[in-house]
């Protein structure tokens, strides 16, 4: 029975270590992960930052997820969807792109706002030639949000996406 009872508690001694070391490793890295890097002086300088669209604007404390992004450059024109999560509210991220959307000049199509985190909020924006759709989910650890950026629908018909609609 004693040699039951010591290797139980040896257990849980090893397991509250392993917890503690990983709590440790996490701390220090959010410390000096933004400095570590060759640009970490411009991240802590600017709290967004443009990536592989160069008029939509990111919140710096969201990161890309590159097994959920797709982007195509082509002549002219990048489009795909690029994934980005974090630790961040989903209100204040829908909060944060419709003012940098409007700041890029991007027209506001439509809102979704989700009465519940576990389904999407999106938004739709509108620019000459192009069209954002932004949809945002709150994962149990990450906040993600999904920006698909394609060509918008030209020439004729009566649609909501129509360029001449801009003009």
């Amino acid at each position: 029975m004693d040699a039951k009872r010591w290797r139980k508690t040896l257990a849980c001694l090893i397991f509250l270590s392993i917890m503690g070391i990983a709590l440790t490793a996490c701390t220090s890295m959010n410390a000096t992960s933004g400095g570590s890097s060759a640009d970490g002086g411009a991240k802590t300088a600017s709290p967004t930052v443009y990536r592989d669209f160069s008029d939509i604007l990111l919140p710096n404390e969201m990161k890309i997820d590159p097994k959920r992004t797709y982007i195509v450059e082509g002549p002219g024109m990048t489009t795909g969807i690029l994934t980005i999560k974090g630790w961040v509210d989903r209100n204040s991220l829908m909060t944060f792109f419709k003012s940098a959307m409007q700041r890029d000049q991007w027209q506001e199509l439509a809102s979704f706002k989700s009465p519940t985190p576990k389904t999407s909020s999106i938004l739709v924006f509108q620019k000459a030639g192009r069209i954002a759709v932004i949809s945002i989910d709150e994962g149990w650890i990450y906040t993600y949000a999904e920006i698909a950026v394609a060509p918008s629908v030209s020439g004729g018909g009566s649609g909501m996406l129509q360029d001449n609609e801009l003009q």
